[in-house]
């Protein structure tokens, strides 16, 4: 009885319902899908740049992250790779020798971080190759091939198999040089990325570095939710003088920028749904004003103050549930069209590693804060009409 007379309450008024419900209807939509876009924003700008800079875990000399010196490599580091893959959690490891270097050719020069990487177990971890818009990934057909960006490529004005010239300084920090051929050129989400980094064989920079060791083990695991745990538990097999960092301290203005996002999803949810609050509170002190005859009355004849208080609460939660439940359905909706057809995104973005076109996809647990969200503010903005009715005085009612 209760419940049907509660639907019949909020549709004594029709137009006033149903523009309420409409404004729920599309404002509940809005925020599922703008919080799931910002979601997937930030998911894939770590993905991209934990799968492109630094995979899951990375093992280094202590020291060498400060200034990426080549003489701090790992030694010993077949050693360290044997016991690091006895991890029950670690899936696969590659070495790398990363250091400063100057690309330049006929037309131009630019500072850079050359990778030296063994193409079989890179691919493995990293995604470059994923993002190769000409040639190949180091083809061991062509005699020291290098992969470079295309903003590199059109810095210094060069194509496939054009020559570069990579000077750095070796172990015994004397300048040295090679010459490279461009293999392959690649353009990735992440612009730092594409503006500082070129990629070599292992072999190649070990030679001309005169390189004995590397300076980088690169991890990549199976369970990215026991990130934490793989790392303390490799860190406890090796020695102090290794150092052993996951991505979330290799990269952390990412992190920052992920609670960024959440944070803003967070409040702009807060300020939809307290939009939609104060005009409920609006229809329910209109509600309370019309039928304040009706509530002396059914205070009158023995209704108590908590069930005049718990229908008008009620009437507020059902309206804002039809609201949001549909609101809720019709974004799930729009995410699946995104999903499949992408969401444009501003091009002035690419410098913060965000992608061109985003293909958003729907997350559950933004659903569940939504609904929660809904409902703490729902009875906390309707209670204060509620309240109201209750001090309604059933003998003042009746001598009106």
């Amino acid at each position: 009885m209760t419940t049907k007379l509660v639907w019949r309450n909020i549709w004594r008024n029709k137009t006033r319902t149903t523009v309420f419900l409409l404004a729920a209807f599309f404002g509940f939509a809005m925020a599922l899908f703008t919080l799931n876009l910002m979601k997937s924003i930030s998911q894939q700008r770590l993905d991209d740049a934990k799968n492109l800079q630094t995979s899951d875990l990375q093992i280094h000399k202590m020291g060498f992250q400060d200034d990426k010196d080549i003489t701090l490599f790992i030694p010993n580091a077949e050693n360290v790779i044997q016991k690091v893959k006895e991890n029950a959690n670690v899936d696969v490891v590659a070495k790398r020798i990363s250091t400063n270097a100057v690309a330049a050719s006929p037309e131009n020069s630019i500072g850079c971080e050359i990778k030296g990487v063994e193409p079989t177990t890179e691919r493995e971890i990293s995604v470059v190759q994923d993002f190769l818009v000409e040639g190949s990934y180091l083809s061991t057909d062509m005699r020291m091939p290098i992969l470079i960006s295309k903003k590199t490529a059109d810095k210094l004005k060069l194509k496939l198999k054009s020559k570069i010239i990579i000077t750095l300084k070796n172990t015994q920090e004397e300048i040295v040089g090679g010459s490279f051929r461009v293999a392959g050129i690649f353009a990735t989400p992440s612009t730092p990325f594409d503006e500082n980094t070129v990629i070599v064989n292992y072999t190649d920079l070990q030679e001309l570095g005169s390189i004995s060791e590397p300076q980088e083990i690169a991890i990549k695991i199976k369970d990215p939710t026991k990130l934490i745990e793989t790392q303390s538990g490799i860190q406890e097999t090796l020695s102090a003088e290794y150092e052993v960092n996951n991505w979330k301290e290799l990269l952390p203005e990412l992190n920052a920028f992920d609670a960024f996002i959440n944070m803003v999803g967070v409040l702009f949810t807060i300020i939809v749904i307290l939009g939609l609050g104060f005009s409920l509170m609006n229809i329910m002190n209109m509600i309370v004003q019309e039928r304040t005859h009706e509530i002396g009355m059914l205070r009158a004849i023995g209704q108590s103050k908590f069930k005049v208080f718990s229908m008008l609460l009620n009437e507020a939660g059902v309206l804002m549930m039809i609201g949001a439940v549909s609101g809720i359905l019709f974004g799930y909706v729009l995410i699946l069209i995104a999903s499949k057809v992408g969401v444009p995104i501003s091009s002035g973005l690419d410098m913060l590693g965000i992608r061109p076109v985003m293909y958003p996809k729907l997350n559950p647990e933004i659903i569940i804060m939504v609904i929660v969200i809904a409902k703490i503010l729902t009875v906390a903005i309707a209670s204060i009409p509620a309240y109201r009715a209750m001090r309604i005085k059933p003998n003042a009612v009746l001598r009106d």
